[in-house]
């Protein structure tokens, strides 16, 4: 169900080119206190979703082409993270505006095959309190089953694009981190309905890189 403004699959393309990302995690520590910075000290360090996941930490978070073996014509995915220093580039990820104000650090992973593109976004928080503030949608179990991936997550239908592609869209938050993942696909391609296995490997890889681990989930 739409949630918000979209863009158009048209974009997703574009968007491949300009990729990058950034995501948190729950809890309420300082920048200061996450482990890219001085590091997290006493029992902090045992409670991964108490962490706050700043923009090296988030970009590892990113897919890379090589976590999406099954992509036809795969050529890599482009991956870059920002901090919140230039808020227009915010706004060109087509994040809303009173997300942008709240947001710590975003990024982009965009990785384009012959017939399926994939566009990842990230946004992260200071805590899960805002994270959970800008989250309004939730799925239904016909929408997104039984037992989906994250905290909360929720399904969209992307606007038809150009050639008559065709896509999907999930919101999905783990922590303080809010992740849009888009999936298209080209006319007539017979695909399997990656949307809802690619949300779980992102909640996956925001889990791991926010407990210190490397990110190693992929989509298999």
């Amino acid at each position: 169900m739409p949630i918000e403004r979209l863009p158009r699959i048209g974009l997703l393309a574009a968007a491949v080119i300009t990729c990058a990302s950034l995501a948190g995690c729950g809890g309420t520590p300082t920048v200061e206190d996450h482990p890219g910075n001085a590091g997290l000290q006493g029992p902090e360090k045992t409670r991964p979703a108490g962490r706050v996941m700043v923009q090296p930490v988030l970009e590892a978070a990113l897919p890379q082409g090589i976590n999406l073996p099954q992509l036809t014509g795969n050529g890599g995915a482009a991956v870059h993270a920002w901090d919140m220093s230039n808020p227009a580039i915010c706004q060109s990820e087509t994040w809303l505006d009173d997300e942008c104000a709240d947001a710590l650090a975003l990024g982009t992973s965009g990785l384009s095959g012959r017939n399926e593109r994939i566009v990842i976004r990230l946004m992260s928080f200071n805590d899960e309190a805002t994270s959970k503030a800008h989250f309004t949608g939730r799925g239904t179990p016909d929408e997104v089953g039984a037992n989906p991936p994250g905290d909360a997550i929720d399904g969209y239908e992307l606007p038809d694009g150009a050639g008559g592609w065709k896509g999907k869209g999930i919101r999905v938050r783990q922590g303080a981190v809010i992740a849009k993942i888009e999936y298209a696909w080209a006319p007539g391609y017979e695909v399997p309905n990656r949307a809802m296995d690619l949300a779980t490997m992102v909640v996956d890889r925001l889990k791991q890189s926010g407990s210190g681990k490397n990110p190693t989930a992929s989509l298999r």
